[in-house]
């Protein structure tokens, strides 16, 4: 069984201060029972399980959200705001729920205001208390009771925030940590890749002198057997030498027409003198040279035949 106390104000006596108490099993759907009390006189009043559903289809809402409004009118009796969030740019809406007691304390009604429109949620039938005091007591008593497990609830909840905050601050000191943490192992990766870096970067630079090196190496011996090349005389080639050996040949064959002897009669004869001290063998020589004439120009002859 739930119970609650709260203050109402009530539109007809808005002077007068009322506390109503409701009870019921489940939740209000299932029907419940109401006490109100101006501090020396009390009313009781039951509303039936049967009498919510019919309130429910005569609004023409599901029972739900009818159940829901009576929590809200009957037990929280606070503002209710719908949409109108900061993103949407509107202003909130308010459902705003009143009471209406009738002169003779015999009615009590209970209203929503939502978007001007006034809305009937349901009215419950009252009696005169048998003992108002004892309910009055009961009242009291109820409130009090309802105000130390608040109190409590709310030691609870602090104590809760504190342990939140705690492990708030606890979460963000790790935090720091790892930031902390991160960062020198970053630095420390960064040194060592730098390090590596380097070395690898005069590693490519010993090789690149070291293919400078051999390129050069290269170019000089190249250079070199130019060089030996070029001092060595070129290779005789046989066909350039048969032709120039044909052409000497040529050159040295002797005319084909036939040869006229000149002895010293015909020259003197010629008118011209001849020098008697021409010794024998410079006189045989020119003899010696047309024989062997006539027998190369007849080798060549069998040759070309």
């Amino acid at each position: 069984m739930s119970g609650t106390v709260r203050k109402i104000t009530v539109a007809s006596h808005p002077d007068t201060p009322y506390f109503l108490r409701m009870d019921w099993a489940e939740d209000l759907g299932t029907g419940f029972t109401l006490a109100l009390s101006d501090g020396s006189t009390a009313w009781i009043g039951e509303v039936s399980e049967d009498e919510v559903t019919r309130e429910a289809s005569d609004m023409g809402v599901d029972r739900e959200r009818y159940v829901d409004d009576l929590h809200q009118a009957l037990v929280e009796g606070e503002e209710r705001r719908r949409g109108g969030g900061s993103g949407g740019g509107r202003k909130a809406e308010k459902d705003n729920y009143s009471f209406h007691l009738t002169a003779d304390h015999c009615h009590l009604s209970y209203e929503k205001t939502c978007k001007g429109i006034l809305i009937q949620l349901g009215s419950v039938e009252l009696q005169p208390a048998p003992d108002p005091l004892d309910l009055n007591r009961e009242l009291i008593g109820q409130t009090l009771q309802q105000g130390t497990e608040l109190s409590l609830l709310n030691t609870q909840l602090q104590e809760e925030n504190r342990q939140l905050k705690r492990e708030h601050q606890r979460i963000l000191g790790e935090l720091e940590q790892h930031v902390q943490h991160k960062e020198a192992t970053e630095r420390k990766l960064y040194s060592r890749f730098v390090t590596v870096l380097n070395e690898k970067k005069a590693k490519i630079r010993g090789l690149r002198d070291s293919v400078r090196q051999l390129q050069r190496t290269a170019r000089s011996e190249d250079e070199d057997e130019e060089e030996q090349r070029s001092a060595q005389p070129p290779p005789i080639n046989q066909d350039d030498e048969d032709v120039r050996e044909e052409e000497t040949s040529q050159r040295i064959t002797p005319s084909q027409q036939p040869t006229i002897l000149i002895t010293g009669r015909d020259l003197v004869c010629g008118g011209l003198p001849m020098d008697q001290s021409v010794s024998r063998d410079e006189a045989s020589a020119p003899r010696r040279k047309r024989r062997l004439l006539r027998v190369q120009s007849q080798e060549s002859s069998s040759d070309q035949e």
